[in-house]
């Protein structure tokens, strides 16, 4: 808030927020609800008007002020002037910090005091007694939807620090991975780095803090400058310059007038900035001007070369040229608005969809995504597969590494040593599980041969050979294998029973019923396993 000198009047009344804009010569009262807001000078002409405004309001309405309920709040304001104000208006003084629709309003920095309540909401938010209850898919989808939605509110209007969000995202990781506010590192079995990806990009689609903060506050930007009728479009905003390249990347320009389009600034020399036609020439402009100049004022009698200071070299007459000769040929049409295009967005609107998604621009991608999470498998087992992708699962290498208990071979061959790898595709008792699978199918020919050593090359393979329109009952097909087969192994290892392919498949049928009667009516490739009791069924 750059305001030198002024109040912040909080006026309840029966249920009408207003938010008064002294921005044109009428006062302007937008009506929204439950609150009033209105910033002005302590002026008693001032004081007056808005006294008098509110009595009209409320004659007219029937909503009376309620100023015992009512307070203001000095920004920088004198002794002289606050004696002045509560004569006029009669209420209580409050000091900055102060709260208003949940967000806090401050001259500076917030600091760990005015922000830890968010985070204290947080864990208050925790499900602690069914934490138990739920699985790792269920927890990701209250992480998301529950304690992630609660920090968009702020992450909109507040730039929230990095421990803010550091400590916010402890929470969620605890609460992931061990259902509880905190856990140890060991628990975690996947970088919350990773976790905190879009599914495609290898993620739980769990969103990163950091680029939703700047992805959902470049939106002001963006409204600066394609709405300059806003009320508060002519008040500094504060951003930082993390926001400030988001937006230069994501914005073109299509001059018209040229007069809502920054010179030095903007993107509309052919989708580039001069920035990046000739960065000498930019280099000799001073910021306070780049911030300023526009198309129409530097087009204008060459006016942009008043613009630049200090040493010409060989290197800025050659961009001097090529500016020159790119703005030659440049012509303004008066009367028609420029229009800004947000180029990674369809609409070429903003929307913080698109905005968070640029941010991940050059990430690489997992090819398993859509195998894994569009298919009718329910979400615990899609999480496991996830998991094998990653290779994170609990198996003999991994204890191994880690100097924990482990057995010294597979469980289910007694022969190899025991890999994520090695079990749900090489292992001799999981090519015999697989075959006689798919079989019920009608594809025992799609079963993985002993050349295969990796579950997502054979399905990758596999799947095309698939008719397009039975891909998703195939992937789940694969989806219920390696779970049914994780299932045994651990049955196995934690309550010593011997392995045994009937079992499994026996297993693999139940699972696959409690699919089907949940209301996976998709998985058609399928029914013929309704049926299946032992390998010879």
């Amino acid at each position: 808030m750059d305001v030198l000198n002024g109040l912040i009047v909080k006026a309840a009344d029966g249920g009408l927020l207003q938010h008064l804009s002294t921005r044109s010569i009428q006062h302007r009262i937008s009506l929204y609800a439950d609150d009033v807001v209105i910033f002005l000078r302590p002026a008693a002409s001032d004081l007056h008007l808005v006294t008098r405004i509110l009595e009209l309001f409320g004659d007219a309405s029937g909503l009376k002020t309620n100023v015992q309920k009512s307070s203001v709040a000095p920004i920088h304001c004198s002794p002289v002037d606050m004696e002045m104000v509560t004569q006029i208006f009669p209420c209580k003084v409050e000091t900055l910090p102060l709260k208003y629709l949940g967000l806090p309003l401050s001259l500076r920095k917030l600091s760990k005091e005015q922000l830890q309540p968010l985070i204290d909401r947080l864990a208050d938010l925790l499900p602690n007694w069914k934490a138990d209850l739920m699985t790792r898919a269920g927890r990701a989808i209250q992480v998301q939807h529950v304690l992630t939605a609660t920090v968009i509110y702020h992450a909109m209007a507040l730039d929230l620090p990095k421990w803010a969000i550091k400590a916010i995202d402890k929470i969620r990781r605890g609460f992931l991975w061990k259902g509880r506010k905190d856990v140890l590192g060991g628990h975690c079995l996947v970088a919350w780095g990773k976790v905190a990806r879009p599914k495609e990009l290898g993620g739980l689609g769990i969103s990163d803090l950091q680029r939703l903060n700047w992805a959902l506050r470049v939106r002001w930007l963006w409204l600066e400058k394609t709405d300059p009728s806003k009320s508060w479009a002519d008040l500094p905003l504060q951003s930082s310059s993390t926001l400030k390249s988001i937006l230069s990347t994501a914005l073109t320009t299509e001059v018209g007038d040229g007069r809502n389009t920054l010179f030095w600034r903007d993107r509309w020399l052919m989708g580039l900035n001069v920035e990046d036609l000739t960065p000498h020439i930019f280099a000799l402009v001073p910021a306070r001007i780049a911030n300023k100049r526009t198309v129409a004022e530097g087009i204008v009698e060459m006016a942009w070369i008043r613009d630049l200071r200090g040493t010409i070299t060989w290197a800025v007459l050659s961009d001097f040229l090529t500016l020159s000769e790119v703005i030659a040929d440049f012509s303004l049409s008066d009367g028609v608005p420029d229009k800004h295009i947000w180029k990674f967005s369809p609409t070429g609107q903003y929307s913080s969809k698109s905005a968070y998604d640029m941010l991940f621009l050059g990430s690489t991608s997992l090819g398993a995504y859509e195998r894994i999470w569009e298919s009718w498998a329910p979400s615990k087992c899609s999480f496991f597969l996830w998991l094998v992708m990653h290779n994170r699962c609990w198996t003999a290498d991994r204890l191994a590494r880690r100097g924990l208990p482990h057995p010294s071979v597979c469980p289910l061959c007694d022969q190899e040593e025991e890999t994520i790898q090695h079990l749900l595709i090489s292992c001799v008792f999981a090519r015999q599980f697989w075959y006689f699978l798919l079989s019920r199918s009608g594809l025992p020919n799609l079963s993985p041969d002993n050349a295969i050593c990796s579950l997502d090359d054979w399905w990758s393979r596999t799947v095309e050979k698939i008719p397009r329109d039975l891909q998703s009952g195939f992937n789940s097909i694969v989806i219920l294998g390696a779970w049914s087969l994780w299932r045994h192994r651990n049955d196995c290892v934690f309550n010593g029973r011997s392995p045994s392919l009937a079992s499994t498949l026996t297993l693999a049928g139940d699972e696959l019923r409690m699919w089907c009667s949940a209301g996976a009516k998709g998985l058609n490739l399928l029914s013929t396993l309704m049926f299946m009791l032992d390998p010879g069924g």
